[in-house]
């Protein structure tokens, strides 16, 4: 698996549990997220600290989840490693989701 879901109170909240998002992996990480997660949820949170690397794939990816998933709020992300980082802020990435340090930070914010 490639995520992870749990649950705090109402808030899905997605675990990534690979190291790199890419175009080897993005159709199947956006196919198993959609499949996990249901869709209709006020927001989400997901936490990609594991992931040393993302390209325009990865990035691509995450943007048809969140449209699919039809959220009411914003999409909080959280657990950016550098590189990661470094991408968000390139592609404005970090202007569409709420980029928290972790998931503890991120879940007030949704609630």
């Amino acid at each position: 698996m490639m995520i992870e879901l749990r649950h705090a109170g109402s808030v899905p909240v997605v675990t990534v549990s690979v190291p790199r998002i890419d175009a080897a992996v993005a159709v199947r990480f956006r196919q198993q997220f959609l499949e996990m997660v249901p869709s209709g949820a006020d927001g989400i949170v997901i936490d990609i600290s594991p992931v040393v690397f993302i390209d325009s794939s990865g990035l691509g990816a995450l943007i048809s989840i969140i449209k699919a998933l039809g959220l009411k709020q914003r999409p909080s992300i959280c657990g950016l490693q550098k590189s990661v980082q470094t991408m968000f802020s390139l592609t404005r990435m970090d202007k569409v989701f709420a980029i928290h340090p972790d998931v503890d930070s991120a879940i007030p914010n949704l609630g």
